[in-house]
């Protein structure tokens, strides 16, 4: 009977080999080789033990990943990894597919938003007790980075403190505001400064436009972005109930941060309608707008495209009358499948891809804005352009939260929300009109989503 050997165990084996071929040189030998044994024949060496990963291509990011998962496989000969790169407006369907049918990789990219989902019906692995015993250091993560992959069993979102890890937050993308120094200094109006309010955007903007030059103070803030819950949150209002059972929607505070900005376009007249822009190069990029609010992954982008003028960021503006100025944090991650044939395998990945040293070259190469190790963080937020980069990680530190896309069903509910909310914004319907309209449409929504997920 033949035994399989660990790595470890077949070098002491040919060890011993060559010691005994030593010995045998010396002296005749004095027996013959047992049965089934072929003389001077080495043993093969142990098979590798294959692990599947899963990434979606965007960009260069796909090159990032191959170059830091090499690194990895450089260091664990002993294993073969399988990558598997999905466009990434196909890569959740594929991914969904492969679950199904028990096929799913042993690890993957996460994403926060289907982490309930996900850990709720089974197809991810808890990984706290790698967490736990490895001592990974998620205390020096940004606590809403980390929110993002924590789940308690029967809790319609992620986030709360007691919950189990389902993945790991590769990194913090927050949102930020840029600003064209160039429309600023031809209109004669100072930069932006930290105790920048709404009410002072909007005087800035309004001495900026120009609208029969297409150039214009601001853009109204997308939708998406402001469903994060930042800019609501600010005022002092919130998008539904603590426990996810009633839209807020309506509420006076929601409704004034929408009107707000809704204000930018038909009443104040300094942003373009979103129907001009439609199609289009981002127009922060081609000099159209002054001031620009959206996630901090444009950065990359803004960097590379933008030769005509000098540009910066700054903090977000504080709201009016409570003065603050919240900015969400979302994380893509990696997690493990359930179904992982090698989860050990997966985790010593996972951890090395999450962790400060592969943070840190993952921001070098422009795709990641790391989770707060300080020294990766440091390696990011203190590059340049744009000169006043760190703004970005003043703003977390100073008032942050765990993005609110991270609750059951939240995908299925904003598909059905926001066409009323788009359509204000488009035409110029009343926005509060629109905001009812929507709490209605919200409330149905999470009823429908609670008995699902009770089901």
């Amino acid at each position: 009977m033949s035994t399989k050997l660990s790595r470890r165990n077949f070098l002491q084996a040919a060890t011993l080999t060559i010691g005994a071929a030593a010995l045998a040189a010396c002296k005749p030998a004095t027996s013959a080789p047992s049965e089934g044994e072929a003389p001077g024949v080495t043993p093969p060496p142990a098979a590798k033990k294959k692990l599947v990963f899963n990434s979606y291509t965007w960009g260069g990011y796909e090159a990032a990943m191959k170059a830091i998962i090499d690194e990895w496989a450089q260091k664990n000969p002993n294993v073969e990894i399988e990558g598997q790169y999905v466009p990434q407006d196909d890569y959740w369907t594929k991914v969904q597919t492969m679950v199904a049918s028990g096929t799913a990789p042993d690890a993957g990219i996460a994403d926060y938003g289907r982490l309930v989902s996900y850990a709720k019906n089974g197809t991810l692995l808890d990984i706290t007790s790698y967490v736990t015993s490895s001592g990974f250091p998620v205390d020096k993560m940004f606590p809403g980075a980390t929110a993002q992959y924590r789940w308690v069993d029967g809790d319609f979102d992620s986030g709360n403190k007691a919950g189990n890890y389902y993945g790991l937050p590769s990194d913090a993308q927050s949102q930020i505001m840029v600003y064209n120094k160039k429309m600023f200094d031809e209109a004669g109006v100072d930069y932006p400064t930290d105790d920048w309010t709404w009410d002072d955007m909007l005087v800035a903007a309004q001495k900026i436009t120009k609208s029969d030059e297409n150039k214009w103070g601001t853009l109204a803030i997308p939708n998406y972005i402001l469903f994060k819950g930042n800019f609501v949150w600010s005022a002092g209002g919130a998008l539904h109930t603590p426990d996810f059972t009633k839209s807020m929607l309506a509420d006076p505070k929601t409704i004034e941060t929408y009107k707000w900005n809704w204000d930018l376009i038909y009443t104040h007249k300094v942003a373009p309608q979103p129907s001009g822009i439609v199609g289009q190069t981002n127009p922060f990029i081609t000099g159209q707008v002054a001031m620009y609010i959206e996630g901090v992954w444009w950065i990359p982008e803004f960097i590379t495209a933008i030769k005509d003028f000098e540009w910066d960021v700054c903090l977000l503006p504080k709201h009016p009358q409570t003065g603050k100025r919240t900015t969400t944090v979302e994380s893509d991650g990696w997690w493990i499948y359930k179904g992982a044939k090698e989860p050990d395998l997966a985790w010593e990945l996972i951890s090395y891809l999450a962790g400060e040293e592969q943070q840190g070259k993952f921001s070098t190469m422009g795709y990641v804005m790391p989770s707060n190790f300080p020294e990766a963080a440091k390696n990011w937020y203190t590059q340049k352009p744009p000169e006043n980069r760190v703004k970005v990680l003043d703003n977390i530190n100073q008032d942050s939260a765990k993005v609110d896309f991270t609750y059951f069903e939240f995908g299925t509910i904003t598909n059905a929300v926001f066409p009323s909310i788009d359509k204000a914004f488009a035409d110029g319907t009343d926005v509060a009109a629109a905001m009812k309209e929507a709490d209605t449409v919200m409330n149905e929504e999470l009823t429908k989503a609670w008995d699902l997920f009770k089901s």
